[in-house]
């Protein structure tokens, strides 16, 4: 019966939607249900149907290379350099297997970044987004602009989705811009997806995870803000948006500086953000020893952690990932996870936790959001604002929704 538990944790998730609606009247029935299905299809595709599995998998190990290359790289750049290996011994950063956070990190988001802007400049990430986006306006019926935007966030960045809609912006209706927002929040771009598999998380779940989350961060933002006014883009998906490099080499330097700026960003909220936990740590146990954000975590978010289906043994840990996630950030969830301070011990829960916590919903993330699409159109950054934790809602339940349909093919 554990594997079924997960339709708890769907009705609760649809229910807290539902609860939160500004037009439950309106709520259009039919995308719902086949926002449902579509994420459905995308979860048994990549984790139970072997071809579409083992080329998943195939893909991670593609992602790991990358790692490989990108180590080329920051190799010359640090070599020389002293590091400690696995034996706790003094080596050259040069040589292979030793690993630094920040300098691998660099080197890997670099790298990534640099591809996608080849691949934008040669407009193969647009045809990619563009057959993304109308099997979604298909399936749903969702209007063109939330549809691209939506299946741009499974593959670059929550502001690198919303310039592919830029000239829609300023004549989105609300509803169609909380869907575009929430979508970012709840997918992962392919840049970051690779960090978290080179740390050591599965890459098919964390591929299942962003692709399952674009649908079910419109299923969730329905529900929330159901569409009551005209959209100048239903019925259509056209994404015609040029390079904007020079040439070739032009994209490629973009794109190492935008993968270094990425990274420094990285860097220094891990940093700001893992030492202020442990300031609050701190404090906490003076107050009652024991007492940890950890420990507050795992008793908060216990009940939707169970609801997910997560076996037993693991929910009080799970918890305290998903709390860890939405209050701090998602890279010191999976730091926590894959380095064993916050342990998942079943392959279930493991499957469960990596796609619920894979996703930018977070305080912080809103904030870079709001900043972010309102440098581009300036004329919608009051209702960004207002609709900000309305995002944040919809993207963390949409996670937990994906989390919970894979936890039930488990």
């Amino acid at each position: 019966m554990e594997r079924f538990t997960g339709i708890i944790g769907i009705l609760l998730i649809l229910g807290i939607a539902f609860l939160f609606s500004n037009n439950k009247r309106r709520i259009d029935r039919r995308l719902v249900l086949s926002g449902l299905v579509l994420q459905i299809g995308i979860a048994l595709l990549v984790l139970k149907v072997p071809a579409f599995n083992q080329f998943f998998q195939g893909m991670g190990r593609a992602m790991q290379k990358l790692e490989s290359f990108a180590r080329e790289g920051v190799a010359f750049v640090y070599g020389g350099l002293a590091a400690i290996d696995a034996n706790g011994n003094a080596v050259n950063y040069g040589i292979a297997h030793v690993f630094v956070f920040a300098f691998n990190i660099t080197a890997t988001v670099t790298l990534l970044c640099v591809l996608v802007a080849i691949l934008y400049h040669l407009r193969v990430m647009q045809f990619i987004v563009s057959m993304v986006a109308r099997v979604m306006h298909v399936v749903m019926r969702v209007s063109g602009a939330e549809a691209l935007s939506n299946a741009a966030s499974a593959f670059v960045g929550q502001v690198e989705a919303q310039v592919m809609i830029r000239a829609y912006l300023p004549t989105m209706t609300a509803s169609e811009l909380l869907a575009s927002m929430s979508g970012s929040l709840a997918c992962i771009s392919g840049s970051i997806l690779v960090v978290y598999a080179n740390m050591g998380v599965r890459a098919d779940h964390l591929i299942a995870a962003s692709l399952m989350a674009a649908p079910g961060a419109l299923v969730i933002s329905k529900i929330v803000f159901p569409e009551t006014e005209a959209s100048p883009t239903m019925g259509t998906v056209k994404l015609d948006v040029k390079s904007g490099y020079t040439n070739l080499v032009d994209a490629i330097t973009h794109g190492a500086a935008d993968g270094f700026k990425i990274s420094m960003n990285m860097i220094a909220m891990l940093i700001a953000f893992i030492a202020l936990i442990a300031m609050v740590n701190w404090g906490l146990h003076h107050i009652s020893p024991g007492l940890s954000l950890d420990t507050i975590f795992g008793t908060l978010f216990y009940p939707m952690a169970w609801a997910m289906g997560i076996p037993t043994a693991d929910v009080h840990n799970a918890a305290t990932l998903l709390g860890q996630k939405l209050t701090i950030n998602e890279f010191v969830a999976f730091r926590s996870l894959t380095n064993g301070t916050v342990p998942i011990i079943t392959q279930k829960g493991l499957t469960v936790v990596s796609i619920a916590i894979c996703g930018f919903a977070n305080f912080s993330s809103v904030g870079m959001q709001i900043g972010g699409i309102g440098s581009i159109a300036p004329e919608r950054r009051t209702d960004l604002a207002k609709l900000g934790l309305k995002a944040l809602l919809c993207g963390t339940l949409a996670s937990y929704l994906s989390a919970c349909i894979a936890g039930i093919l488990q």
